[in-house]
């Protein structure tokens, strides 16, 4: 269960409607919610009274979804300030747009959401302020490579498909080239193959004994993971990735830098990220 979700905001456009879909996870959860926003200390010019109009702002909105809100201003490194107050206030999920306007915060990615995404222990969930966000959510997608951060953002998604009774779908993704054939014997190439299968079943396992009953799994073979992950949300009704942050080297190699960014950066639905905690 969610109980305490943390939303940064800039006032930004793309703040406010990614605050939307930050108040339907809070309204299906019966969470908390947490305002925060941050006077950037390399900012000379920063206005207290706005950053209080801010917050009392998205906090009316949260209290007419019929949530309860709770408000802070911090001054200092944005994005440290956010990793703070989530440690402090023990929040369960970040929610936080890919991009927004350049001032009290700078939720650019590269920035203040990049750090966030790679530095918090809790799962934080992004979202393009153009793109359509869903909720409920018609079906969740976990690409997963069976490493522990793998398994840990399944365990996520796993709380967030039971709690709104939404199917769930395994991935993994088979990187290979075309030289694969010349580089990797036959017998590696098995066994990079049943791995995944392997990885893929074991998701499906966890769901079914969390009582999910609409399950599905798949495997695919392509030279870009982000590419195969991106184009199965395309052909399917899918509103939501949960995906780790690292990864082992291999099947998926899900590094924040590679795969994860990627996805972050141009997925069409929101991506939410899982660091397994204590991670390097």
């Amino acid at each position: 269960m969610l109980d305490r979700i943390l939303f940064p905001t800039d006032g930004s456009a793309g703040a406010m409607s990614t605050l939307e879909h930050a108040l339907d996870l809070a309204t299906d959860h019966d969470a908390t919610v947490h305002v925060l926003t941050v006077q950037d200390e390399d900012i000379e010019d920063e206005d207290e009274d706005a950053g209080t109009e801010l917050v009392e702002l998205a906090a009316d909105r949260v209290r007419e979804r019929g949530l309860t809100p709770r408000t802070a201003i911090r001054s200092g490194r944005p994005y440290r300030q956010i990793l703070d107050y989530a440690d402090a206030e023990d929040v369960d999920l970040i929610v936080m747009p890919t991009h927004g306007r350049t001032g009290l915060e700078r939720l650019l990615l590269g920035s203040v959401t990049a750090r966030v995404i790679r530095l918090s222990d809790v799962p934080v969930l992004t979202a393009c302020p153009d793109a359509e966000l869903r909720y409920p959510y018609r079906r969740i997608l976990v690409p997963t490579d069976g490493s522990r951060c793998a398994n840990a953002a399944l365990d996520v998604a796993v709380t967030l498909a039971s709690v709104a009774d939404v199917p769930l779908t395994a991935l993994s993704v088979v990187e290979g080239s075309r030289n694969d054939a010349n580089v990797r014997s036959s017998a590696s190439r098995d066994r990079i193959d049943e791995r995944a299968h392997d990885a893929v079943e074991t998701a499906a396992d966890v769901a079914r004994e969390a009582s999910l009953s609409d399950v599905s799994t798949a495997v695919v073979h392509g030279s870009s993971v982000h590419n195969e992950i991106e184009a199965l949300v395309a052909e399917n009704p899918i509103d939501l990735i949960v995906v780790g942050t690292h990864g082992r080297t291999g099947i998926d190699r899900y590094l924040f830098g590679g795969v994860t960014e990627k996805l972050v950066r141009t997925a069409d639905v929101p991506v939410l990220t899982v660091r397994e905690p204590n991670v390097a």
